[in-house]
């Protein structure tokens, strides 16, 4: 069961990054604190079934997007220092540009 929660905050970190978003203002758009935001991307806390839809609708995803599925596999970003996680996933962004270029 940890791992569904790892795995579904991961897909809550990846999300409020890409839309630009600090755990502060994604507490606030979802009525929790910075430190449940921070505990429920580490898998830490827990969520009710409602919750999905109110970070769904926050992050501007599809509720499934946050959903792990089976065989999923850690975020290789999990072992970046979280100061550093920003850097990192533009670095990986432009490789991927490059690929497809």
């Amino acid at each position: 069961m940890d791992y569904f929660y790892e795995r579904f905050g991961g897909r809550v970190r990846r999300a409020r990054i890409a839309c630009g978003m600090n755990q502060q203002a994604l507490g606030e758009a979802v009525g929790l604190n910075r430190t449940s935001i921070s505990n429920i991307e580490k898998g830490r806390q827990r969520v009710a079934l409602h919750m999905l839809y109110e970070f769904a609708a926050a992050l501007r995803v599809e509720p499934e997007a946050l959903l792990p599925t089976p065989g999923d596999q850690p975020d290789i970003l999990d072992a970046v220092p979280e100061d550093a996680r920003s850097w990192a996933q533009d670095v990986l962004a432009n490789a991927e540009e490059e690929d497809r270029g």
